[in-house]
């Protein structure tokens, strides 16, 4: 990191420190934006074949730019990179989008987001990480109480077995990206930079997701056209330049500089983005079942993450 200067009478490290809190904030408001965009685009091509089209774009242009992205690929370490990488975008993406086909985007980020904080501070306690305290328990009943709040009527989740599975499939890819977020901190911790895991970890989520989108999705050649008309393209553009260029490269900058769980504060203020938008732009449901479901998932998450 360059030398800052930091403001006369303030504690060395002020400088860096706030532009960690910045670039915080930053992510949060992004990746509570993300939902409606990733609803906009699997609303007009098969969701798989959609993050697979991200995945491309991003890998592609970080290959190219991005000095010892190819070497990270194929060099030491690579094994903890391909399951990485494979964690964070194939198993993730492939098994949240599909979910979100049932499930209304600011549900979506309700469900998705506190219990990446509560799946984070659970890895970081089986792997020593972390010191076991009556917080976990105490996060993890509060958690399971506000999914049971999205399950307790099926007017909480729009109605159906289907929504159910799509909150299933949504915890499924949770698991996965906190699993591979995780395993993924050595590598920052052995000089590789947040640009180049994130260029290495996309080309092998571009790999991966189009191996699943070839094998299981009914893409065709119209979906590609649909996909370059202006409000999927606009979505697709989204996710790439400030979905995974500017929040998730912040996000490894901050599980360097913070760990993980510290990283994964963000559980706190993106659902609450997600929900306002999700009603402001597709006027999805946001009543009480919504509002103590967001209450019971964000108090697990603060109890998770609290220091």
């Amino acid at each position: 990191m360059a030398a800052t200067t930091d403001v006369p009478g303030d504690a060395p490290g002020t400088a860096p420190a706030r532009l960690d809190l910045l670039l915080f904030l930053v992510m949060s408001l992004v990746w509570g934006s993300t939902w409606i965009a990733a609803k906009a685009g699997i609303n007009a091509v098969p969701p798989v074949f959609f993050a697979a089209c991200r995945y491309v774009l991003v890998g592609g242009l970080l290959l190219a730019l991005v000095p010892g992205v190819a070497r990270l690929l194929a060099g030491p370490g690579a094994g903890r990179l391909w399951l990485t990488g494979t964690l964070v975008n194939t198993g993730t993406y492939a098994t949240l989008l599909w979910g979100m086909q049932h499930v209304a985007s600011g549900v979506a980020g309700l469900v998705n987001l506190p219990m990446v904080a509560i799946g984070l501070y659970a890895l970081e306690l089986a792997r020593g990480e972390a010191r076991l305290t009556w917080r976990h328990p105490a996060a993890l009943l509060l958690g399971l109480a506000g999914l049971a709040m999205l399950f307790r009527q099926d007017a909480a989740i729009g109605g159906g077995g289907m929504e159910m599975l799509g909150i299933l499939a949504i915890l499924a890819g949770t698991f996965s990206y906190c699993l591979g977020s995780v395993l993924s901190r050595p590598l920052l911790q052995q000089g590789v930079t947040p640009f180049q895991l994130t260029g290495a970890q996309a080309v092998v989520g571009a790999l991966g997701l189009s191996l699943v989108s070839a094998a299981l999705e009914p893409v065709r050649l119209a979906d590609f056209a649909t996909l370059a008309e202006p409000l999927p393209l606009a979505s697709l553009l989204f996710m790439v330049i400030l979905g995974t260029f500017t929040a998730y490269t912040i996000y490894l900058r901050l599980m360097r500089n913070w760990g993980a769980s510290k990283a994964g504060l963000y559980a706190f203020v993106s659902p609450v983005v997600a929900l306002v938008l999700g009603r402001l732009v597709y006027d999805e449901p946001l009543g009480l079942d919504q509002a103590a479901a967001a209450l019971l998932l964000l108090g697990a998450a603060v109890i998770a993450v609290r220091r």
